[in-house]
């Protein structure tokens, strides 16, 4: 396989970075992704390149190289801190990806979800081909346990949702036109929620049943609906619904969420697409936040700073 990439200048946000120096493979790795300690499967040869393209808070990138192991170690972990959900989907070659007690093995089409915050590897082979898709974790509605549950399980190609989201993955990073600020956002939330379901999907095999797949919908739609009532909780829903809180909690949690993580996810987009809006340009964060349930400023700042890396005041002025 040659190591070659289509030139990627004619798209914005774009950048292509080739080297057969090792030193310097490190550090673009580094730099990229995250620090890592890289062992060359090949003493007397070497050639690696990268290709990066960005949507919004998704960093896409096209990985290609000859025989290599990256390790993520504890020592890394410790002295290089960095909280990332990443994506690897094998092109071509053949992956094996190990993290928190399991080893996934991967070909053409397959991908998994790894994290960096602890420690993993990469074993790649031959000349391979890697699409790397990375988030801020804060942006992923997924606790420390439940993300410890995905990790490093393969998912296939030909599986379920693999069938809908490998085609759409091996595509971002070749698309002619750039999305709009607000569309890009939404595609980098839509393929990380799309990739989540994927693993869960793989470590429950036993599909939740008809019934509780119906109620979750429609729990989903009564919140979406209700979004300016502060009041929606839980309860609201279930009174809503005719069925017991706990029932509530029970029902999302089988599809591995919360009711007040989807909650202020909801809020969040919403609040998020009406700041980018050019028809609320005159209206004040505090209004449009208590329009969809944040009546206190304070929590909803902390909030969006958590799930989008910067302060709504800031990112409104990133956006305009």
């Amino acid at each position: 396989m040659p190591l070659s990439l289509a030139p990627g200048g004619e798209h914005r946000r774009t950048e292509v970075i080739r080297t057969a120096a090792l030193r310097d493979w490190v550090e673009v790795i580094s730099e990229t992704f995250v620090a890592l300690k890289i062992s060359p499967g090949e003493s007397d040869r070497f050639a690696g390149a990268v290709h990066t393209r960005r949507f919004a808070h998704l960093l896409a990138a096209d990985v290609l190289a000859t025989p290599q192991t990256f390790h993520r170690t504890p020592q890394l972990t410790d002295r290089h801190p960095l909280d990332l959900m990443q994506i690897g989907m094998v092109v071509a070659g053949e992956g094996q990806l190990v993290q928190d007690g399991r080893t996934c093995a991967l070909r053409p089409g397959d991908f998994a979800i790894y994290e960096s915050s602890r420690p993993f590897t990469w074993n790649l082979r031959p000349e391979w081909h890697l699409q790397v898709f990375t988030w801020p974790r804060g942006a992923v509605s997924l606790t420390e346990g439940e993300s410890q549950k995905l990790t490093a399980r393969t998912v296939r190609s030909n599986s379920a949702v693999g069938q809908l989201l490998s085609p759409m993955l091996a595509g971002l990073l070749a698309v002619e036109q750039e999305p709009s600020p607000g569309g890009a956002m939404r595609l980098a939330d839509g393929i990380a929620d799309l990739a989540i379901t994927a693993a869960q999907e793989e470590g429950e095999p036993d599909d939740p049943d008809v019934t509780a797949r119906d109620l979750y919908a429609n729990m989903l739609r009564y919140i979406e609906r209700n979004l300016d009532d502060p009041d929606l909780s839980p309860q609201r829903i279930a009174h809503a619904f005719f069925i017991s809180t706990r029932t509530v909690h029970r029902v999302f949690a089988r599809f591995g969420n919360t009711v007040a993580a989807t909650i202020r996810a909801h809020r969040l987009e919403v609040c998020r697409d009406a700041m980018l809006s050019p028809r609320n340009a005159s209206r004040s964060l505090t209004d449009i936040a208590a329009q969809f349930g944040f009546i206190d400023l304070s929590v909803f700042s902390r909030a969006f700073a958590t799930r989008y890396g910067v302060s709504p005041s800031r990112y409104r002025e990133l956006h305009r």
